[in-house]
């Protein structure tokens, strides 16, 4: 039986059909999940543990923890996916489910937190903002993650036609377009 998350309907044929290096993709995103853990560490995890309205805003900093959790498995599928184990695209993604769910517990953590003091100008509106692109761009990740492809698999786009992909004319035992008419 098939995972819903890590291999969805539209892998095989997704609605916009790029063709995404799994191995490249794997250690950019590990690159940017290595320095998204070590910011959110230092910057969500102190602000978290320092973050007193009322008291220690407990689901703020238990949203921080997954959410770093979530980076360091979308760090670790990165790099295995670098090193071409398939293993690494699940893991990968579990990774960026998590720091969604991470983002979610962190949101409603710092609306509990902030819920009394609206009176020093303090709005939801630019967090739940923020989540919702995290979001999109979480999505956006997963997205390529799916329908990229390790060397050897069959790419998801036709490189080729004239005058488009890597080939110029075509891909391989395509015809050139017949020559100008002579003058």
């Amino acid at each position: 039986m098939a995972n819903a998350l890590t291999d969805p309907p539209f892998a095989n044929n997704p609605p916009v059909k790029l063709n995404i290096d799994a191995k490249i993709l794997g250690l950019v995103l590990a690159i940017l999940a290595v320095i998204a853990a070590i910011l959110t560490l230092f910057v969500g995890g102190l602000l978290s543990i320092f973050a007193f309205a009322g008291g220690f805003a407990f689901l703020w900093f238990i949203g921080v923890l997954v959410e770093l959790v979530g980076e360091i498995f979308v760090a670790i599928g990165g790099f295995q996916m670098f090193n071409l184990n398939r293993d690494g695209k699940r893991l990968l993604i579990y990774g960026l489910a998590l720091a969604v769910v991470g983002r979610l517990i962190h949101l409603i953590g710092v609306l509990i937190a902030y819920s009394g003091v609206y009176a020093f100008g303090y709005t939801p509106a630019g967090d739940i903002v923020g989540f919702i692109i995290w979001v999109v761009i979480y999505f956006i990740l997963y997205y390529l993650v799916v329908i990229s492809r390790f060397p050897g698999e069959s790419p998801l786009a036709a490189s080729g036609g004239y005058g488009g992909g890597y080939g110029g004319y075509g891909g391989p035992g395509s015809t050139p377009p017949p020559p100008p008419p002579s003058v």
